[in-house]
């Protein structure tokens, strides 16, 4: 796959699509991107929390299966369940929690080397093509539960292996970098990383797709591939509904960015790919006192909701819900994102004159993306970055240009293939 003159299509048109139809262009190679929306980074994208920050990314954790019934019941739920049995879903959490049990600390390290080197990529991005950006410095990483701060230790190890600064923090050192901060809630840890950023990852994967057209990279929006078939000699064949695009596209590599719809495509091909649909949430309120609205970033891991600044904006994005998406957002999602919000900055925002959304996102058991090539050496994917993932896409998706060229990567693969997620 090293010639300069081969095809390759991207399905799905969010960041992790847009970066991977750069960086191979970049290489040399004719791309085009293939996206059902009708226009780009409308679905997770849209709905990602803004955190550029390696420090505090984190694999998905879970509470416990009491916990996390239990939430079913409360008005402020950490985690969402629709009514009824789901022996799939329990399959997929079990398999969640014995990844956070026995593979957390290793886990943790694969994503924050692969979310440093995203972090590096935007930067370098924004400064070769003169980028706006709303970027903040400085992330504060906030545990509620005394089973939640026990997991510092291995973010710690992880920081001081990956050479990141950080520092263990009380409500009070919070206050002393943060003034506004003002914790309604109890907390029993926190840390914080002055390196890490948050920023606005829409505006960042709408201006890769104009540097990516740059490349002479092709996108087609309104338009669906419902299947990936190879054919005799090597290439393969997508059969696409589109208004403007022939039924079938020839290519000689396909990379699979399409969220949730990736199982689908790639079952037929033996790649079985263990992805479960959530619901993420989302509120942007406008700032009322900018002396009490945050200057840096946050993220609760408790309810995996992150608060961003984005000017006279604060954006809190998180919550994870299992359950079907739909037009009426669950009220307990749109309660939980402000009572969070209110509970550290209660002056900061008019929290009544919220905009809400939700989007779907697609996740793996062990909370990493998986990247590279499967089982059909030129049909690669390239998913499950999650709602906090802007750094991790960015990253894997010049990991998959390495690889798809043949070129050595700047950083190690293991743990994020397809063949390790499916061993």
């Amino acid at each position: 796959m090293n010639s300069t003159q081969r095809q390759i299509a991207i399905i799905g048109g969010g960041l992790s699509g847009i970066c991977s139809a750069y960086f191979l262009a970049a290489k040399g190679y004719e791309v085009a991107v293939i996206e059902r929306r009708a226009h780009v980074a409308e679905e997770a994208t849209f709905g990602d929390a803004g955190l550029l920050a390696p420090g505090a990314a984190m694999p998905l954790t879970l509470p416990g299966a009491m916990a996390t019934f239990a939430c079913r019941f409360r008005d402020e739920p950490r985690v969402l369940l629709a009514p009824g049995a789901d022996f799939g879903r329990r399959r997929w959490m079990r398999v969640t929690r014995q990844a956070q049990q026995h593979y957390f600390a290793q886990n943790k390290l694969r994503l924050t080397r692969l979310s440093a080197y995203g972090q590096s990529l935007v930067l370098q991005l924004q400064a070769h093509h003169n980028l706006d950006n709303e970027n903040g410095q400085g992330v504060f990483h906030l545990f509620r539960h005394p089973s939640e701060a026990a997991r510092m230790t291995h973010l710690q190890q992880a920081a001081q292996q990956c050479e990141f600064k950080h520092q263990a923090l009380d409500a009070a050192g919070i206050r002393a970098l943060e003034p506004a901060f003002s914790s309604e809630a109890t907390l029993s840890g926190a840390l914080y990383y002055p390196e890490d950023m948050a920023g606005n990852c829409v505006l960042f994967a709408k201006q890769m797709r104009n540097a990516a057209q740059e490349l002479g990279v092709s996108f087609h929006f309104d338009s669906t591939v419902t299947a990936i078939d190879a054919e005799f000699g090597g290439r393969l064949a997508l059969s696409v509904n589109s208004p403007h695009l022939a039924s079938q596209m020839r290519v000689d590599a396909v990379v699979v960015a399409a969220g949730m719809s990736s199982a689908e495509l790639l079952r037929p091909l033996d790649t079985a790919l263990p992805l479960q649909a959530i619901q993420s949430y989302s509120a942007l309120v406008p700032v009322k006192n900018p002396d009490d609205a945050p200057s840096m970033a946050l993220y609760d891991d408790s309810y995996k909701v992150a608060m961003t600044r984005l000017g006279g904006r604060i954006r809190i994005s998180g919550l994870l819900g299992f359950v079907p998406p739909g037009q009426t957002l669950p009220p307990k999602a749109l309660r939980n994102l402000l009572k969070i919000a209110g509970d550290y900055y209660p002056n900061a925002a008019n929290y009544n004159q919220a905009h809400f959304w939700s989007n779907t996102m697609a996740l793996l058991p062990h909370g990493l993306p998986v990247v590279g090539p499967t089982r059909h050496g030129n049909v690669f994917v390239n998913v499950g970055h999650g709602a906090t993932g802007w750094a991790a896409s960015v990253g894997s998706a010049r990991l998959l240009a390495d690889l798809v060229s043949g070129d050595q990567t700047e950083i190690s693969a293991e743990g994020l293939l397809p063949r390790d997620v499916l061993a």
